[in-house]
């Protein structure tokens, strides 16, 4: 299948790679079709295309690569609705804003899309008991320290 879209220009996608997303995402609940653009050039980036507006994508990361010791904690209505048992099945990309200084970069730790790769259904989750925010650095702010060292 092809989609023409703004930032990709022609997509080429399988139609075993849409992930439907029932309630869409935060803000474009309309939107209930993706696919999840995986590119070597671009890694760990992935983009979230919208099929339904060529016009709408979502840059995405792991959230791993900014917060290591990550963890999405969801309730078991929101897992029986994605229709996962083990939580191998689901992928937890979050959100990325990256504006014209790249270093500025954000992601959304607090709302992860979560996606059950075995049967490409999806939903953004809002991580209500979590200190997670909305807008985390994707970069170390200069002149923090990442590593802390305890010298005696």
């Amino acid at each position: 299948m092809q989609l023409q879209t703004k930032s990709l220009g022609i997509l080429e996608y399988d139609k075993k790679a849409i992930i439907h997303l029932p309630e869409g995402m935060l803000g474009f609940a309309r939107l209930k079709d993706y696919v999840l653009i995986e590119n070597p050039e671009t890694e760990p980036f992935k983009i979230l295309q919208s099929l339904d507006d060529p016009y709408v994508a979502f840059p995405m990361v792991d959230p791993h690569v900014v917060e290591p010791e990550y963890r999405c904690e969801i309730d078991s209505e929101d897992a029986e609705s994605l229709g996962f048992r083990d939580p191998i099945d689901i992928i937890t990309p979050v959100v990325t804003v990256i504006p014209e200084d790249p270093t500025k970069s954000t992601v959304n730790l607090k709302a992860p899309l979560l996606i059950n790769q075995h049967k490409m259904i999806a939903k953004q989750v809002v991580l209500t008991d979590s200190s997670y925010g909305t807008m985390q650095p994707l970069m170390p702010v200069p002149g923090q320290d990442e590593c802390r060292v305890d010298s005696q």
